[in-house]
């Protein structure tokens, strides 16, 4: 009877842990050498997503209920989510949160079922939060606006929100054109607060832009984009976060921008501005890809730092500023106005400064420096040749660390994304491209 007993309860355990996590739907497929428990729908309950499962995302899921039933997702570290069509991609709700901390041994992954992985095989990951954006006219006392792709609604007056963790996370084979100029980014920031913590993730091979960055002030760290089809880091609405350690590399067949940035269409001069602090960046472009663009376009009058970086090897040039706006704002760095200052950086492109008709010259103005700021070690712009081993790049330029009134930014002694001397960060969890 005793041996009975315990084959009763061997049994009910087994039985007990095969079943899928509560909110979820057991299928009859396996995949990467596991059960696959289907994700869909719209969830009001937290969510946890084990490892010992492999998951199928269908359709729009939607985590929450825009800051009502406020829900957290939880996904184990080496957790594989997967997508068959564009029509499938996940969404953070305002209010709600994604904690996705994976690891290096054990990254959590968002991908593709598809045997032959490729661009647009699925539709991406969406985060919308609270934080400041800016829009033509506010409908309340702030504004906000609706996501691409029928993604939520976005934007507050919490620049502190805080919608999760995002750490050591692949998004892979994503996006999707719904139409022209609304499309699913491999991960969409929309209104994302500082609280949120963005911290090793890749987004490699997307079919549009790898991250864009719709207004907030979220900030990242150790950020990977590769091989991504238009542009590889894109904001907008007055994003004014911080980025430190951004590798971005272009494949041979596609490629636009590595950054593309603007504030707003219309009007230019919409608060917030986007002003954001970028360090230690690393884009290298292609030369052959089929539409090709610049390392840096920066337009629709945009302010921007940019400290410690590395520009090379881009199709149309290493940067480009458009509209009398961005360049007005531009010279104005000032309390008032965010300007654009470059300095501690290295273009080595066939065309450094891209000169339109009609347009300002940018390499005198660049190469003399941006602005009157006085920062220790601080060196103006350089055109010259460098060297990539890897991931790094050889340079005898020093680091200068950006003013910093919040401690984000590292003190290294580097420019580029990752230290020649030291550990390659990026090793262990990303795709190489």
């Amino acid at each position: 009877m005793k041996n009975i007993l315990i084959g009763i309860v061997l049994a009910t355990f087994t039985l007990t842990a095969a079943a899928c996590p509560s909110g979820t739907k057991e299928t009859s497929i396996e995949w990467k050498a596991k059960p696959v428990c289907l994700v869909e729908g719209q969830f009001v309950k937290d969510l946890v997503l084990t490892n010992n499962f492999s998951y199928h995302l269908s359709g729009r899921v939607l985590i929450g209920n825009d800051n009502k039933d406020n829900t957290t997702l939880s996904i184990q570290p080496g957790t594989f989510i997967a997508g068959a069509t564009g029509a499938d991609f996940l969404v953070i709700t305002r209010g709600s949160k994604i904690h996705a901390e994976g690891n290096q041994k054990q990254p959590i992954v968002f991908t593709t079922y598809a045997k032959v992985p490729a661009r647009g095989s699925w539709g991406g990951v969406v985060i919308n939060g609270n934080a400041p954006i800016n829009c033509k006219k506010a409908s309340s006392t702030f504004c906000e606006a609706e996501g691409e792709g029928s993604t939520g609604l976005y934007g507050g007056e919490k620049p502190e929100d805080n919608s999760g963790v995002l750490k050591y996370v692949r998004v892979e084979f994503a996006g999707y054109e719904i139409s022209p100029e609304n499309e699913l980014n491999g991960i969409s920031f929309q209104g994302v607060g500082s609280g949120t913590t963005v911290d090793y993730v890749q987004v490699h091979m997307n079919a549009d832009d790898g991250v864009e960055f719709f207004g907030g002030t979220v900030n990242v760290k150790h950020l990977v984009l590769t091989g991504n089809k238009d542009d590889s880091l894109d904001w907008t609405s007055g994003w004014t976060g911080n980025a430190q350690f951004v590798l971005i590399k272009q494949a041979n067949d596609e490629g636009n921008n590595g950054i593309e940035a603007d504030n707003l269409k219309s009007p230019m001069t919409a608060e917030p501005r986007s002003n954001p602090t970028l360090s230690n960046l690393t884009l290298i472009g292609s030369e052959t890809a089929t539409k090709g663009g610049a390392g840096v376009l920066l337009r629709r009058g945009t302010g921007v730092k940019i400290y410690n970086s590395i520009i090379k090897g881009f199709k149309k040039g290493g940067i480009d500023i458009d509209d009398v706006e961005t360049f007005r704002n531009g010279h104005a760095y000032t309390n008032d106005m965010p300007g654009i200052h470059i300095t501690n950086t290295i273009f080595d492109n066939k065309n450094n400064f891209i000169n339109d008709a009609g347009e300002e010259s940018l390499g005198p103005w660049i190469l003399a420096g941006m602005d009157q700021d006085i920062l220790f070690g601080s060196e103006p712009v350089r055109e010259e040749l460098v060297t990539i081993d890897g991931n790094s790049v050889v340079s005898d330029m020093e680091f200068a660390l950006p003013e910093d009134e919040d401690g984000f930014f590292e003190e290294v002694e580097f420019v580029g994304a990752v230290d020649t001397e030291g550990k390659d960060w990026t090793n262990g969890w990303i795709i190489k491209l």
